[in-house]
């Protein structure tokens, strides 16, 4: 399957589904929803699925890339209050030999903002411990410097937004905190951290070959924080020097 790339009905797709998020609308746009949403992020998948298999192995997708993908409608636990349906939609790439939500991932969405390329990492909460854990808190203890180094000479401050998370009462649970502590103390109670870039719904570089083309230079770009992140074997710190 090809991606075709991304129509600017599929921005305006979620702009509507924002103002009428109910189940008889949905139903009514679902097959707009399939068309301009589902069908162009699945032939994204397998474009990607060899770029990935050669630069990335640990993220190779599943043979169904549709277990990649986010739900649109929000769960059972969500309030009572909460609208049916999430209104952005992603694709996601992690080590699927782990539940994704105890891994680090990298990610493509799309939403009326436009699409969104990035890397994020969350605590895995009553799924039990994960990388964020396991692996990346512990390396921002001791290796924290080998990591700003990294963005520094990769220029990820450019163009590039970073977001970090610690806990918070409500319904989210999540609040919004500084993004990058130069003391490695400060990130003790981080939950989520998130670098990611935006391409705006009027930018001509959302046809089917200049996003490709976005999405593997990005991927580049943002595989290493993968692996200071989730990386277990013995040599992430050589390939992390390596990728400067």
């Amino acid at each position: 399957m090809q991606f075709p790339g991304f129509r600017p009905e599929a921005f305006q797709f979620f702009k509507d589904l924002a103002q009428n998020n109910n189940h008889a609308w949905f139903a009514e746009h679902k097959a707009d929803y399939d068309q301009l949403v589902v069908e162009p992020m699945r032939g994204l998948m397998e474009e990607m699925r060899p770029f990935v298999a050669e630069f990335a192995p640990l993220l190779r997708p599943h043979r169904s890339v549709d277990e990649h993908f986010s739900k649109i409608e929000w769960g059972a636990q969500q309030p009572p209050d909460t609208p049916p349906y999430k209104t952005s939609f992603y694709c996601f790439f992690w080590n699927t030999r782990m539940q994704r939500l105890h891994d680090a991932w990298l990610y493509a969405g799309l939403s009326s903002d436009g699409v969104t390329l990035g890397f994020s990492i969350y605590d895995s909460g009553r799924l039990g411990r994960g990388r964020l854990q396991e692996v990346f808190l512990p390396r921002i203890a001791t290796d924290l410097e080998l990591l700003d180094s990294y963005i520094k000479a990769s220029y990820l401050r450019r163009g590039f937004e970073f977001h970090r998370y610690e806990r918070a009462p409500g319904r989210l649970g999540l609040r919004e905190v500084d993004s990058f502590p130069s003391k490695p103390a400060a990130w003790g109670e981080t939950l989520g951290w998130v670098v990611s870039r935006q391409i705006g719904p009027a930018s001509g570089r959302l046809g089917a070959a200049t996003f490709l083309s976005e999405c593997h230079e990005t991927f580049r770009r943002l595989y290493p924080l993968y692996g200071f992140a989730s990386d277990v074997e013995s040599g992430w710190k050589a390939k992390l020097a390596a990728a400067q």
